[in-house]
C-alpha cells in the first residue's frame, strides 16, 4: 500500500477557493488572483504528498538513496543546485536522490524529486555539461507540471477537488499514488519530452553549462543501444528520436554564447 503523509484538514481552504473561483462571486477586484493562489497553493501541496509517496515506491523499488565518494557527491550536488538554482517554482524544493542500481536511468516525480542512478552517472563519466543537461531536463518536468497536469487528465478534476475538501480513505490516496507512480515508470508523451528537452537545455545554458552538453548525452546513449546495457530504462521512459537529436543540436546551436568554440 503507498505511504500517506500526515495531511492537515483542508475543508476550509478547499471550499474557500471554490467559491471564489465560481463566475459571480468576485468581492473586489483582486479576488480572482487572490482565489487562483490560493488553488495554486492546494494544488501544490496535495502535488509534494503525491510526490512523497511516489519517492517512498521509488525506495521500496530500488533500495534506499546512496551517497557517493566525497568528492564525487559534492560534483554531483554543486551542478544539480546550480541548475534548481534557475528553477522558478519557488514553492517547491527540489531535491536529489542517487539510487544504486546498474540500470541507466534518470526521473522525476511530482513535487520536486529527482532521481539519478549510479548506472546513469557512470556512463556519463565527467562530463559535468551531459549531467547538467540530464538533471535539466528532469528539473523541467515539475517546473512545467507534467505530472500533475498528466494526473488531472486522466483522474480528473473532480478526483483532485475531493482530496482538497478532506476525501482521505485509503482508496482514493491508493488511487492518485498509484496513477503518479505509473506515470513515472513509463514515462512522458513525446510533447512532454520535447518541452523539458527545451526548458532543460535552457536551464544548463541559463547556470553556465554547455547546451552541447544534452546533445553529447542523447549521442552517448545512442551508442549504448547496440550494447549490452543493464535494462537501459532512460530509453524506455524518454525515447530517444531523430528528430529530439535534431531539436537538441538546432538549440545548442542557438544558446551557445556568441564566439564560444565548437562543442560537436
Amino acid at each position: 500500500m503507498p505511504s500517506r503523509p500526515h495531511r492537515p484538514s483542508v475543508l476550509l481552504a478547499g471550499l474557500l477557493a471554490l467559491v471564489l473561483l465560481l463566475p459571480g462571486t468576485y468581492l473586489s477586484p483582486q479576488t480572482p488572483a487572490a482565489a487562483q493562489d490560493l488553488w495554486s497553493g492546494l494544488l501544490t501541496g496535495i502535488e509534494v504528498m503525491i510526490g512523497e509517496s511516489v519517492a517512498a515506491s521509488v525506495r521500496q523499488e530500488y533500495g534506499q538513496p546512496v551517497k557517493l565518494p566525497p568528492a564525487r557527491q559534492r560534483w554531483v550536488d554543486s551542478i544539480f543546485a546550480d541548475i534548481a538554482g534557475q528553477a522558478s517554482r519557488t514553492e517547491i524544493n527540489y531535491t536529489l536522490e542517487i539510487l544504486d542500481t546498474r540500470v541507466v536511468n534518470a526521473f522525476a516525480a511530482p513535487g520536486g524529486y529527482i532521481f539519478l542512478t549510479t548506472g546513469l552517472l557512470s556512463h556519463i563519466g565527467e562530463d559535468a555539461h551531459a549531467l547538467a543537461n540530464v538533471l535539466g531536463h528532469e528539473v523541467a518536468h515539475v517546473e512545467l507540471k507534467h505530472g500533475m497536469n498528466t494526473l488531472v487528465r486522466q483522474l480528473g478534476m473532480g478526483f483532485f477537488i475531493r482530496l482538497l475538501l478532506g476525501d482521505q480513505s485509503d482508496r482514493t490516496w491508493r488511487t492518485v499514488v498509484g496513477v503518479a507512480t505509473e506515470l513515472v515508470r513509463l514515462g512522458w508523451s513525446r510533447e512532454q519530452e520535447y518541452e523539458a528537452d527545451d526548458l532543460g537545455q535552457h536551464l544548463a545554458a541559463a547556470a553556465g553549462y554547455d547546451p552541447w552538453g544534452m546533445v553529447r548525452f542523447f549521442e552517448a546513449l545512442r551508442r549504448l543501444e547496440g550494447q549490452e546495457v543493464p535494462c537501459l530504462e532512460f530509453l524506455r521512459t524518454h525515447p530517444l528520436t531523430s528528430e529530439r537529436m535534431e531539436r537538441a543540436r538546432v538549440r545548442a546551436q542557438a544558446l551557445e554564447p556568441e564566439g564560444a568554440p565548437a562543442s560537436r
